[in-house]
């Protein structure tokens, strides 16, 4: 095994620069098929793919630095790369939903509006009058906010999902090469 002497926030950090773009990609995509349904696909994929690399990050450092192999270290580090690449994303999600779609928080609340407006129930026409009345007073989050929660769920949902792959990890690691019975 290679030690290489990092610590654990150091690898998060590294970590987060590559997580930040998947985790963006999935988002802007996910926030695009309400304009488009066929970016659905592409959507999920990315979305799928956030696991997958959070993974190969982790069990990377399990194969690598054996002194960062415990669980409450591959934990941490998870928890890091999902922090710092969840700022790249709530950044990058920010400067979209800003400068890219400006009107894209209020096409989702007028779409709610609309197909709340349009059922026959009257919970849901409450709901669809109040969100108009916060329209119509500009009392709907801003981008920045927005993208806070953004950061708040991929951090907090980062969180659970290094956990499991932590134990994952630590479940299925090999001690040294396999060995053949001859």
């Amino acid at each position: 095994m290679k030690e290489s002497g990092r610590s654990v926030y150091a690898l998060g950090a590294e970590n987060g620069l590559v997580l930040g773009p998947v985790l963006t990609v999935a988002a802007l995509l996910v926030g695009a098929t309400t304009y488009n349904a066929w970016m659905f696909l592409p959507a999920l994929a990315a979305t799928v793919a956030v696991p997958v690399v959070a993974y190969m990050q982790l069990r990377r450092t399990m194969a690598t630095q054996a002194s960062l192999a415990t669980f409450s270290a591959l934990w941490l580090q998870g928890i890091c790369a999902f922090f710092f690449g969840g700022a790249i994303m709530a950044a990058l999600c920010y400067a979209a939903m800003r400068w890219v779609w400006p009107g894209f928080i209020i096409d989702q609340v007028q779409t709610v509006i609309d197909v709340y407006g349009s059922v026959d129930d009257a919970e849901a026409q409450n709901v669809a009058r109040t969100l108009q009345r916060l329209m119509d007073s500009h009392s709907l989050p801003s981008a920045i906010d927005i993208a806070l929660e953004l950061l708040y769920v991929a951090v907090f949902t980062g969180s659970l999902l290094s956990m499991l792959l932590a134990l994952i990890i630590r479940k299925t690691r090999r001690i040294g090469p396999p060995k053949f019975k001859q």
